[in-house]
């Protein structure tokens, strides 16, 4: 048998009574069969939930099957709040949707863990999953250039583009996309490069979230097609 712990991203029904998780690790997707789980008497029942982080004995080649396993962390203090169990569902979407990419997947668990934990114990939560969608990009080799134009150096009087994936100068900024403020920009500067280990609290203006908000999800869809449907959700519960 194989032991896997990770965290679980998504969960679909197979056959008439099982179902299929998928647990992000350390070294990145697994999908486990668990057979029976639909049914009211199965001891795993409350082990596929998602966002639970759950520790597995597995068998199999193709398709690895559930043979025994645990809950090692529920979060319940998160699933009980419906908007930030919402938006870590955006998170979990975001992180399967590219879990298949070679990226560090070690560096981006360990990040995962650390900050659900922050959002336990933080009010202001959502800055801190905004640096998860940030600091993808740069695992993704899509970073944002921030200290100088994209096409010619410049330092000075820039603005943040989508379509060139970073700061341009008067004479390179594309003439028919948004301006974002200065403090959206600075402000997805800090939280991209922001270190959790060093660093204390960071607190945002909502409306400096809300722009940001749309900035990060204008620049996935351009970039990487990608827009989750716990967006969609989340716009329905806090309206932007």
């Amino acid at each position: 048998m194989e032991y896997i712990e990770g965290l679980i991203l998504k969960k679909l029904d197979y056959k008439e009574s099982s179902k299929i998780i998928y647990i992000y690790t350390k070294k990145g997707l697994i999908s486990v069969l668990i057979h029976g789980n639909r049914k009211a008497n199965s001891p795993y029942l409350n082990l596929s939930s998602i966002m639970n982080y759950v520790k597995v004995y597995v068998s199999g080649k193709n398709l690895l099957v559930l043979r025994d396993g645990d809950v090692l962390k529920r979060y319940s203090e998160i699933k009980k709040d419906i908007v930030k169990f919402t938006y870590i569902q955006h998170i979990l979407e975001l992180v399967y949707n590219f879990a298949n990419h070679d990226h560090n997947h070690e560096k981006l668990f360990n990040f995962l863990l650390k900050i659900f934990d922050k959002c336990i114990d933080t009010k202001n939560y959502i800055p801190y999953l905004n640096m998860i969608e940030l600091k993808l990009l740069y695992l993704l080799g899509i970073n944002p250039y921030f200290n100088h134009c994209v096409s010619c150096n410049r330092t000075r009087n820039l603005r943040f583009s989508i379509k060139e994936g970073g700061m341009c100068c008067e004479e390179h900024f594309p003439k028919d996309e948004v301006v974002y403020s200065n403090k959206c920009i600075n402000t997805m500067k800090e939280l991209y490069y922001f270190d959790l280990d060093k660093q204390k609290n960071i607190t945002v203006d909502k409306l400096v979230l809300i722009e940001l908000r749309k900035l990060i999800d204008s620049f996935y869809e351009y970039h990487l097609n990608f827009k989750s449907k716990s967006r969609k959700m989340l716009m329905e519960l806090i309206g932007y």
